[in-house]
Parts: C-alpha cells; structure tokens; sequence
C-alpha cells in the first residue's frame, strides 16, 4: 500500500521521526530566555555539536542534487559544483576564530565595527537577501529530491507522484515552526541530528548503487561499469576532472576547465566569509577552538560526502541510461536523449529517484528514512538561515531604527515574525532558478561576493573606506546584474503578469551582453546565449576590487581610533567563560592581546600565524590532497 508514491513503512518511521523532532523543538523553546539565546545558543556548544552545525548548517539537499546531477550531466567534473570550496577549506582554520573574536551576534556588527553603521546596514540588507536565497535553493534542490524519492514522475498522468508544492509546503511549515520556536539553539540540535543522518545515507546509497549498475551492464564492479560507458557518454570522459568543449557541446554545458574551476574557488572563498549563518557557525561555541575546529573538520566531512553523492550520480548513468536497463522504458529513454530540457530536470531527482529504486531493495522503511534526513537537511538549512536572516533585521535595523529600548522577549518575537516574512520572500524567488546547478552558480555564489571582497580588505587593510565598501559592493553587483543570463527581477514582472515590464528589466543587460560579446567574444558561453561562468565571475569580481581600492584611495579612511578597537578586537583571543555586555566590545577581564605582524608594513594587518594556526592550516591542506588523491583514485578502480 503506497501513498504519494512512498509505502506504509515510509509514512510510519518519517511519523516517528516528526514527533521526535517536535520534542527537541518544545525542549530547544524552553532554553531561549534572551536574545543572545535565540541568535547565538547561548554560546554554549562543544566542539562535536560545532563540528556538526557546520556540516548541517552549510549542507542541504540542494547540494547532494546539485553534484549527483552534476555527476548525471557532466561526469566527475560535476564534483566541482560543491568541491569549489575544498581549496578554501584551510582557510576556515584560519578565519575561525576572528569571527569568535568579533563577539558579535551578526555579521552586521563586524561591518559596524570595522567601518561604520551605513555599511552594516547596506550589509544587513544584503544579508537578509542572502538568507532568502539559500532558502530559495534549499527548497528548491528538496523539492526535487521529494520528486525522486516519490518514483519520479507518473506515466499514466504525466505529473510528478509528489507534487513537489506539497513538498514545498510541508518542508517550510517544518522548519518555520522548529526554528520559530528554538532559534539558533534548535538549529544547532538538529543539525548534529541531521549530520548523522546525511553522512550515513551518503555513503548508504553508493555501494548499492555501484552494484546495482554493475548488474544492469552484466559485470562484477560498479565502477568498472561507469568506465564502460553508454551510447553517447563514453567512460573514460565521464571519469574525468575536467570537461572539455567538444563534450560539452554535446551535453549543451558549459565546459568544466581549469579555468572554470578556478573562478568557482575562488568566488567561493571571497564569498563565505559573508554568508549570515558563518558567524554563528564560528561564534556559538564555547572558545574560539571550538569555533575553529567545527567550522573546519564539519566541512571536510561535508567534502567526504561530496566524493559519495558525484559516483552516485555517475552510477545512475548506467542505471538509467544504458539501453538494457530495466529501470526505463525504451521510450522514456528515446524522450531524455532527445529533450535536453527534459534530461536537465531528470538529472535534479535523480539522486533521489536511485534511493526510491535502491533502498527497499535492502531493507523497509529506508525511504522514509530517508525522507526524515531530507528534512532534516532541509530543517538545518533553513531554520539556521531563517533565524541569522532575522537577527540582521531584528538586531541591526528594528532595535537600532525602529523600537530602542523594549524588552528581550518583545525582540525575540520581532525576529520571529521576521523570519515569516524571509521565507515567504524565498518562496516566491524559488521561481527564478531553472535546475539546481543554475541556482548554485547563478544566484547563491553570487551573492555572497557583493560585499565579501569588503570584508577580505577589512580585516587585511586598514586603508579601506566605508565609501570603498558601498562603491565595490555596487560595482560587484552593476556586472553580475548586466552579464547574468536572466535579470535577477524578473519574477516583478511574473507576479503582476506583464510582458512588457519583462521586457523593460530585460532591456539594459541583453543590450551590455550582446556589447561585450562583440567586444570579447571569448566571454560568451560556447553553449548557451550567456555570458560564460567563469568569465562572469572574473568580471564582477575585478570590478569589485578595482573599484574599492580606487575609491579607498581617494576618499576618508576610518578613524584611527575605530580602527585601533577593532584591530585589537580581533587579536585579543576568548576567555572561556567571558561574559561580553555589547557586541564588539571586550570584557574588562579580558586575555593579553596578540602582537605581530606577518608583515611590517603599516597598513597591512596580517598577524603572525601561532602555532596552532600555522600547524592546522599545514595539516588542513594535506587532507585535501588526501580527498583529491582519494577521488582520482575511485575514478581509476574501473
């Protein structure tokens, strides 16, 4: 007996699932007294708990979609849509405990400090537009997941078994409720639930989906079967790194270059240090190690389930495409080859879609299992998203702007409501992103940059203005906007259904496009009629930079004295226990403050690296040469 396409056994272990989740949120309600408790957990959690909120935190359905179906699509080069921040992974070791030094409650109030309250507020307004996209691409990376786990779609009706609305519906009525109730502390709980669900699942699905493809072609090894390849995929290049022009063509994507996988690092470098949970990934621990270790070793794990989700992707190649599969029909499969629109939506559920074919296989209920971790996913997400989006509005426009001086409860309940209004806002993006991957270049990598390259300057060089952080930030965002391939706008003219304002938004960027692709035609997508990925980025990114240095250079710097506290703020390292009254701000019982340059220029602020630093950042890149080593080696088993 089955019911939007899962069994009874599904529908009992995700009933199970769901009532204990609602008594972690009614106890997470009870602990939340005050702001900070809402917005920070208290500061209270251990390097475990730490580790997990920054795998959970930072890790969503939409990932596991985004490279399964990069892997679908592209090969092993579709790796690089969640590897692109291996290469700034060391990094977290490094930034970490900055951000723990900042005490602060948000993002906001590092803009504050370092340089003045127009860019914490031009901050909080992007902050609180970044929340709504990671939503956006969270809900619509488990939307599709929900399709595949469901069966995909009905033959018989042509519409999905699980409309993915009700998907939609039933993950944000979840989360809302759990992190209305939990704030941060509810977030972080489930997160180390939903750690262990994703890690576990990651890798549940694998071996079984290699043997499973092993099977369909008649051989002893799954990855023997993907270097075989299908009719029109062959083997060797799905295996590949990299994706080169004459594949591409073929697949109608963009190749997968060097160059391409470059830029995607780097965006993703300049990019995270900005997105609104990190502050709460780095600062809700009790010590700035705690900080330090969870934000670093809870995204290597993040990498490991990565390798996981791509040979997925790369097995359902041979599932679903081989001519002798039993999992498609001749003439679904005729429809997928033909319709590259239809293969692309195909692609995003299909890790699901392997669960819903796999799983039962090996023992009831694992689907709806399953379905609890997406949730969970979902939930971590998004809750943890909801709740830093509203404490930037709450804490940095609202208290500061509007209310002064009313009481913690009242400010609570303002940063609930608030993040009502950020996830219906989410909700109507949703409709901006064709598939998962688009969201993931197109939007949500994107935005994090606006004002990342603000903050690189910041703690760097002391030469950087409040003007050079409004000047980068725009110039960031005027090139994103003028070569994106669809106008960030465009659902204003869907919600009031007029053509003609599409067209009027549409106007300028097609009219820049088609200038510069004249102008250099190396910048436009051999592919599509866009602008080329890493192209784009190098472009908005330059502009950003260039922008603000010139800018720095001819407008007022910061006050010296500003400058001095917030310099001193960020060297002065946490005393457990310490009890800090105002954000930014150090206790009087604070430690000695750190002293030394890296280099002794005067402007320059790169401090001596400790040894803690120094040793964790040497060891953090060797486990990314052991994480590359080790998925080339996968590649070479066949």
């Amino acid at each position: 007996m089955s019911y939007l396409g899962l069994h009874w056994e599904d529908w009992v272990v995700l009933g199970f699932y769901l009532i204990g989740i609602t008594l972690i949120g009614v106890w997470s309600y009870r602990q939340v007294h005050n702001v900070s408790d809402f917005f920070m957990g208290g500061r209270r959690f251990g390097k475990i708990f730490m580790m997990f909120f920054a795998f959970g935190a930072g890790t969503s359905s939409e990932q596991a979609v985004s490279v399964s179906a990069g892997g679908f699509r592209n090969g092993l080069a579709g790796i690089w849509y969640q590897f692109l921040w291996l290469w700034a992974t060391p990094f977290y070791w490094i930034i970490a405990p900055v951000f723990r030094r900042m005490r602060a409650l948000t993002t906001s109030d590092f803009f504050e400090a370092r340089y003045d309250q127009s860019t914490a507020l031009l901050y909080c307004i992007l902050g609180i537009l970044m929340s709504i996209t990671f939503i956006a691409g969270s809900l619509f990376g488990g939307a599709q997941m929900v399709v595949g786990l469901a069966g995909g779609i009905n033959p018989e009706t042509g519409a999905p078994y699980f409309p993915p609305e009700y998907a939609v519906g039933a993950m944000t009525i979840m989360f809302i409720l759990y992190g209305f109730a939990g704030g941060l502390n509810a977030a972080v709980i489930t997160d180390f639930i939903q750690g262990v669900l994703t890690i576990i699942f990651s890798f549940l699905l694998l071996p079984f989906a290699l043997s499973v493809a092993a099977e369909v072609v008649g051989t002893d090894n799954g990855f023997a079967a993907i270097r075989g390849g299908v009719p029109g995929r062959d083997g060797a290049q799905m295996l590949s790194l990299t994706m080169n022009s004459e594949v591409a063509l073929r697949l109608k994507e963009e190749p997968i270059t060097p160059f391409y996988i470059l830029m995607l690092s780097l965006t993703g470098l300049v990019g995270i240090v900005v997105q609104p949970h990190i502050m709460g990934v780095c600062g809700a621990g009790k010590t700035e190690f705690e900080g330090r270790f969870g934000f670093t070793v809870g995204n290597f794990l993040k990498r490991l389930c990565t390798i996981a989700w791509v040979f997925t992707g790369l097995a359902c190649v041979i599932i679903y495409l081989a001519p002798e599969s039993p999992y498609m029909t001749p003439d679904r499969l005729a429809q997928l080859q033909a319709d590259s629109q239809e293969m692309t939506a195909f692609s995003d559920q299909i890790f699901g879609r392997a669960a819903h074919d796999i799983l039962p296989t090996i023992a009831p209920g694992l689907v709806g299992l399953l379905f609890a971790s997406l949730l969970a996913a979902i939930m971590s997400t998004c809750d943890a998203q909801m709740v830093v989006g509203s404490g930037l509005f709450t804490e940095n426009i609202y208290r500061r702007y509007i209310v002064k001086n009313a009481s913690p409860t009242h400010y609570v309940w303002v940063g609930r409501f608030a993040g009502l209004a950020i996830v219906a806002a989410a909700i109507i993006m949703m409709g901006q992103f064709e598939n998962v991957i688009h969201a993931l270049t197109g939007y949500i990598l994107a935005v994090a940059t606006f004002m990342g390259l603000s903050f690189w300057f910041g703690i760097t060089w002391r030469g950087f203005t409040p003007k050079a952080v409004w000047a980068s930030t725009l110039a960031t965002f005027a090139v994103w906007y003028l070569t994106h391939k669809h106008t960030p706008f465009g659902w204003l003219a869907a919600l009031g259904e007029t053509p003609a304002l599409q067209q009027n938004i549409d106007y300028l960027p097609s009219l820049f496009r088609e200038w510069l692709w004249d102008l250099a035609p190396i910048t436009k997508s051999e592919v599509k009629n866009a602008t080329s990925v890493p192209w784009q980025i190098l472009m908005y990114l330059s502009a950003g930079a260039v922008t603000g240095i010139l800018v720095s250079l001819l407008t007022k710097r910061t006050p010296e004295d500003k400058l001095d506290h917030f310099y001193k703020l960020i060297r002065t390292p946490i005393r457990p226990g310490e009890e800090v009254k105002e954000p930014c701000t150090l206790p009087d019982d604070h430690l000695p403050t750190e002293t030394g340059k890296l280099i002794p220029w005067k402007d320059l602020e790169i401090p001596r690296p400790s040894f803690v630093g120094t040793v964790g950042f040497l060891v953090s890149w060797g486990i990314v040469a052991l994480i590359v080593g080790v998925t080339y080696g996968l590649a070479r088993l066949g």
